[in-house]
């Protein structure tokens, strides 16, 4: 049976050597990007934003609780629904033909549907969370007044 070498001390002075200069350098490395933009490009990326934030629907998440192919079913669910969550989340029923689905709840944010989610499925069990469009709560619809005859 061979033993093994205890290392040379010169080998471990070497690499501590090179683990402090890496410490060390690593710090020291910062960059910082400047980006130039032509003005069209810029004036589009506006209008780009612009067009998301005066959107009716944006992309949210709602959670899904069930669906019925008869309305009185559905109707039910979201009863039971609205008693334990409508004051917090609000609840809905959407009908995408043949079935009346309902729904609690529009999150702007996957975060905000994943907290609601686990409290829902206390008591929906079988809830879960799909994204979709959802009303904007940003948007404020502008009405033009139209002059007034005299």
């Amino acid at each position: 049976m061979k033993f093994l070498k205890a290392p040379n001390k010169s080998w471990l002075k070497f690499v501590a050597i090179i683990i402090l200069l890496g410490k060390y350098s690593s710090h020291q490395l910062q960059a910082q990007v400047l980006y130039e933009v032509e003005p069209s490009v810029a004036k589009a990326d506006e209008k780009r934003k612009d067009k998301i934030a005066n959107a009716k629907k944006i992309n949210g998440y709602r959670i899904f609780i069930g669906f019925s192919n008869k309305k009185s079913i559905a109707q039910e669910l979201l009863t039971k629904a609205d008693e334990k969550f409508g004051t917090s989340y609000g609840a809905q029923i959407i009908f995408d033909e043949p079935n009346f689905k309902v729904y609690i709840g529009t999150f702007t944010t996957q975060a905000e549907a994943d907290a609601a989610l686990v409290e829902i499925r206390k008591e929906f069990p079988t809830a879960r969370k799909l994204k979709m469009l959802i009303p904007n709560p940003n948007y404020v619809e502008t009405v033009e007044a139209t002059p007034s005859k005299p």
